[in-house]
Parts: C-alpha cells; sequence; structure tokens
C-alpha cells in the first residue's frame, strides 16, 4: 500500500470514527433533552425511549436507501427530503397547532441553538475541508459547505451569550431556559435593562442563528451547482459522509427552527413592552 492509499484509508477511518462519534453524541443530546423536558410526564420513560428509537430509524432508513444507489446524482431526491423533511413538518405543527407551538417555547434556548449544533457543525466543516484536501470532494461543495458549517458552529456560542440578558430581566437562574420560563418569571412587570438593549440582543442572535439556517440551503445549493457542472460529490452518497446530510443535519436544523420560533416570540414580548420602569431601588417617591 504506497503513502497515498494510506492517507486515504486513514481519512476514512478518521472520519467514521469522528461523524460515528457525533451521530452518538447528538442521539445522546436528544434523548437527555427528552428525558428533561418531561420530568413531570407519567409516560416520560415512553415518550424519552421513542424519541431515540426515531431517530435511529429515520436515519437508518435514509442512509440505506440512499448508500443503495448506483451514483448520488440519482439519490439527491431523498437526500434533500431526508434532510429537510422534519423541519417542514415543525414548521407545518408550529403554523397549524397551538399545542406544538407550546411545545417549542418549553425547549431550552441554549440545547436548541448550541449545545447539539455548535461542536458539530464546527467539527463537520473541518472534515469538508480535510475531504476536499485529499481529492474526495469538489471545492465548489466543501468551500460552500466547510467554512459554513465552521462559522455557523462557531456563532451559536455568542448568539446563546447575547441572550443572557433576557435570563437577568427575567431573574432565570437556569442555565437551560425557554420562551416560556421567561414569560412566566417576567409576567407584567416591565423591564429593568433599558429595551434597545434587549433589542440589539436579540437581533444579533436571531442574525446568528438565521446564519445557520441560511447554511442548510446553500449546502446543498452548491452540491447541485458541482452536479449541474458535471463533477458529482459520489463521496457524499457513501458513508461516513452521507451520515452528514441524513442524520446530523435534520437534526440541527430542526433544532435552529425551534429557537427561531423563540426568538421571534422574544421579539412580539420586547415589541409589547413599554418604556421600561427606572430602577428607583429604596428611593421615597416625591409627591
Amino acid at each position: 500500500m504506497n503513502p497515498q492509499e494510506n492517507i486515504q484509508l486513514t481519512l476514512e477511518y478518521l472520519s467514521i470514527i469522528v461523524l460515528g462519534g457525533l451521530v452518538i453524541f447528538q442521539l445522546l443530546h436528544f434523548i437527555i433533552g427528552s428525558w428533561r423536558f418531561w420530568k413531570n410526564d407519567k409516560f416520560r420513560i415512553f415518550k424519552t425511549i421513542s424519541v431515540g428509537i426515531f431517530w435511529v430509524i429515520y436515519g437508518s432508513f435514509f442512509v440505506t436507501i440512499v448508500t443503495d444507489m448506483t451514483s448520488y446524482y440519482h439519490a439527491v431526491p431523498y437526500v434533500l427530503c431526508g434532510l429537510y423533511l422534519p423541519s417542514i413538518i415543525a414548521l407545518f405543527l408550529i403554523a397549524v397547532s397551538k399545542k406544538f407551538k407550546d411545545f417549542v417555547d418549553q425547549t431550552s434556548l441554549r440545547w436548541t441553538i448550541q449545545s447539539v449544533g455548535g461542536p458539530a457543525r464546527m467539527i463537520v466543516g473541518i472534515i469538508f475541508l480535510f475531504w476536499f484536501f485529499a481529492g474526495r470532494l469538489p471545492g465548489v461543495v466543501a468551500w460552500v459547505a466547510g467554512p459554513g458549517d465552521w462559522i455557523s458552529g462557531y456563532i451559536t456560542f455568542y448568539a446563546v451569550k447575547r441572550l443572557r440578558i433576557f435570563k437577568k430581566t427575567a431573574d432565570l437562574k437556569t442555565k437551560h431556559w425557554s420562551i416560556s420560563d421567561l414569560k412566566k418569571n417576567l409576567g407584567e412587570r416591565m423591564p429593568i435593562i433599558p429595551i434597545y438593549k434587549l433589542n440589539r440582543n436579540l437581533n444579533i442572535a436571531i442574525a446568528f442563528v438565521a446564519f445557520g439556517i441560511l447554511d442548510f440551503i446553500l449546502a446543498p445549493a452548491s452540491t447541485a451547482l458541482s452536479i449541474f457542472n458535471g463533477n458529482i460529490p459520489e463521496e457524499m452518497g457513501r458513508v461516513p459522509l452521507t451520515l452528514i446530510p441524513l442524520v446530523l443535519v435534520p437534526q440541527v436544523l430542526l433544532l435552529e427552527i425551534f429557537a427561531m420560533r423563540q426568538l421571534i416570540g422574544l421579539k412580539k414580548i420586547i415589541r409589547n413592552k413599554k418604556k421600561p420602569v427606572p430602577n428607583i431601588g429604596n428611593r421615597c417617591a416625591r409627591p
């Protein structure tokens, strides 16, 4: 085996280990997140197990179909379906179901924005570039998806940091909080922190999350452009890279949809608040 073959084989094995680890990491986060979310539900065990089973079956189904295709060109419709289907269903339910909207509004913003998507996207972005430099991925795919994923993952930490001001406003002590918790704690009270500061931080967080969602549109578009130019990224239809669009991305995109729903809700709360009441402390009001 020559040095070039050794490099290619090492790349494949390392990618399998890393991406396989990310699949397990994200699955465990969904299971743990579900377990915490339904802590007072009598069907807690059943619902938590169901979430785990759903993602295992969902990912396995689409990975099996795509890897059985003779060419990635023919697999593209199935890849797009696997990538976007959970988010499309979620958007539909958000539009028509108040119960589902209430469910989304109770999910942790830190979890939906950073805990899962942050580290996973940064690692995936680097993997794309490694496969490009090894001559296994077209440049138009790697240089859109790679840096895009890395940047999207990196800025999730800043998005969560920008939202800490809302924790302070509503006096929330836990690091995992949602818009539902904020409404409950804030009530009819006026925020002490100036509205313009809340708005500024929220706009930045929305922009960061929107960038992450946009990246999941641009990356498939770059793949389509590569195919149109006759350079089919066949490796995207094989394990391990096919785990990215069919297992990892659907979960992260779904969580970002949840996060965006809550951030828009925060925007509405701010809009409904009038000028904040000044913090007068223990001073007595003058007649």
